[in-house]
């Protein structure tokens, strides 16, 4: 059965992406919106998420405080094009296991994801 990933971004181009170059290896299940992500983390087992912070409506932070509320050990990638945020004291109080800066390099990240979960 291969892990679960849930990718969060308002970018369909930066779901797409992420899915292409994680789907071989583990079931990828995306997401749009704050309030979707979410759900399915209430709902669904997932092993890792995959999250943009600056999107429309919730807000990336929000979604990490409410999936803390409800699942304490997931491991979290932030993926962001702003790299302030990388050294920011709330990712670094949210439990974030990883900040990969935007424009996405394929390789790091599949070494991110590899390092947190396996395949």
């Amino acid at each position: 059965m291969k892990k679960r990933i849930l990718v969060l971004d308002d970018e369909e181009q930066i779901r797409i992406l992420l899915n292409e170059a994680l789907k071989d290896d583990y079931e990828v299940v995306l997401c749009d919106n704050g309030r979707e992500a979410v759900k399915y983390i209430t709902k669904e087992r997932f092993d890792l998420l995959i999250t943009d912070i600056k999107m429309p409506g919730t807000h990336g932070f929000e979604v990490i405080e409410r999936i803390r509320e409800r699942n304490k050990t997931i491991p979290i990638i932030i993926c962001s094009a702003y790299k302030l945020l990388e050294d920011d004291i709330i990712v670094k109080t949210s439990g974030v296991s990883a900040f990969i800066t935007k424009p996405i390099e394929i390789k790091e990240l599949k070494t991110k994801v590899f390092e947190l979960i396996g395949v």
